[in-house]
């Protein structure tokens, strides 16, 4: 008889673990269908565009979610015309997948197919033969609200009226975790534009590294606040103009930034370089840009970003109570003494080196915000820079450089001219002479 019980238990436990096994890819599809709802509620938050779940079709392994991406875009000086395309979110559910990474666990695996506006697609000649594969993205969101996608990118040329549009092969990988923790890496070989043979713009390999922790928001929000690492290069950008003066090459470009927080107060470099520049027929070489800032309060510098971002009206009332609150803040953001600086602007060119580098402080004793006018004598500037005369002389522009020595703009210090500016207590001062303002 307990044989017999044993048995009989045996069977129920297992025809229970196969009703659970049979109805968790329908029961989790509820959970990602709240997920996938979520996220795109997230994404819709930002004023820039919208985008909206028109139906949303749940099946037992598979479901599909019907989008509509609508953005307002600026054809020409004052002509707003809406840019609209639907793309199909394809869903499968857990706890079993294989769509977008192998076989393994996880709420669900998605693909994204995005359909190219009607008057787009009337523009590419070869539009029926271009692989539907030629753009995938695939994404794996586990249990925890993880999600790791893939965006590809197979070579494929676009069949234009007056050209030819060459996409090269790319590949991104990228992690967003509920904790606001965002990583990426990825590489593209680049892109053509060919007419009539030509390559009249050409952008090369691009790699990517991100690692970055938002503070305040998430990464669809426009008040985010995001800190860590970038890294992006791009090997050349290309013009070949219809003249040679119409033409540029840039090679090794690249751009890197550091941001940090510690006790409130936002820090951050960036960094962008060029091993060599061709524009206009002028030869450059190792361009420098490095711009640090420190000190920045993180919960203001929110408090700017929402009024800058839920204020999009030209009414005039609106904007002068915008300009009112954002007064209000800067005295919390002054409290700290933030620190904005240029710290390095300059390139070599085939006669010397151009070099400046820029300073800004604010005195927060100085300020009043009932008083706009108080900021004049509250801001510190202090700001110089050298360049080789004989590239100017290059350039025909020697009257011009005569100009401004006779003006006390630039000093001529031996083969260079020199120049050094500081603002203090609402005094200018150029190369220690003073100049009115007004």
């Amino acid at each position: 008889m307990e044989y017999i019980q044993g048995k009989t238990m045996k069977k129920v436990i297992l025809a229970v673990a196969l009703g659970v096994a049979l109805a968790s890819p329908y029961l989790i599809g509820f959970k990602a269908e709240e997920h996938i709802k979520d996220s795109y509620a997230k994404v819709s938050s930002n004023p820039a565009f919208d985008i909206e779940i028109t139906r949303y079709d749940r099946g037992y392994l598979n479901s599909t979610a019907h989008i509509a991406f609508t953005m307002p875009v600026e054809v020409e000086a004052g002509v707003i015309e809406t840019l609209t395309f639907e793309s199909e979110h394809q869903v499968q559910h857990g706890p079993i997948l294989w769509t977008a990474d192998g076989l393994g666990f996880g709420l669900a695996d998605s693909q994204m197919i995005v359909g190219l506006p009607t008057d787009f697609k009337q523009e590419i000649i070869n539009i029926d033969d271009i692989a539907s594969d030629s753009l995938t993205s695939f994404a794996r969101t586990s249990f925890g609200g993880s999600t790791y996608s893939t965006i590809t990118i197979k070579p494929t040329t676009l069949e234009l009226q007056d050209s030819n549009l060459e996409l090269l092969a790319g590949e991104l990988h990228s992690t967003i975790t509920p904790e606001g923790k965002v990583t990426g890496t990825g590489q593209w070989q680049g892109m053509k534009i060919i007419e009539s043979g030509v390559e009249v713009f050409v952008i090369g390999a691009t790699k990517l590294d991100v690692d970055q922790t938002y503070i305040l928001g998430d990464v669809f929000s426009p008040t985010s606040l995001g800190v860590g690492t970038g890294n992006f290069s791009i090997s050349h950008i290309r013009v070949n103009g219809e003249t040679p003066d119409a033409s540029m090459n840039i090679q090794d470009i690249s751009l890197v930034s550091d941001s940090y927080v510690e006790e409130n107060l936002l820090a951050a470099t960036v960094t962008v370089k060029a091993k060599s520049l061709s524009i206009a027929m002028q030869e450059f070489s190792d361009f420098n840009y490095s711009m640090s800032m420190d000190k920045l309060n993180v919960n203001v510098l929110s408090e700017l970003q929402k009024l800058l971002v839920n204020v999009q009206s030209d009414d005039p009332q609106q904007q002068q109570m915008l300009m009112m609150e954002i007064q209000q803040q800067l005295p919390k953001l002054l409290a700290d003494n933030p620190r904005i600086a240029i710290d390095n602007l300059g390139v070599t060119t085939s006669e010397g080196d151009i070099v400046s580098d820029l300073l800004i402080t604010i005195d927060p004793q100085k300020f009043d915000a009932a008083n706009p006018m108080s900021m004049m004598f509250a801001l510190q500037a202090d700001a110089k820079g050298s360049a080789p005369s004989a590239f100017f002389e290059k350039l025909g522009m020697q009257e011009n450089i005569d100009a401004l020595k006779q003006q006390g703009m630039v000093v001529q210090d031996a083969e260079q001219l020199t120049f050094k500016f500081s603002f203090s207590d609402g005094q200018a001062l150029i190369n220690g002479v003073a100049i009115p303002l007004g």
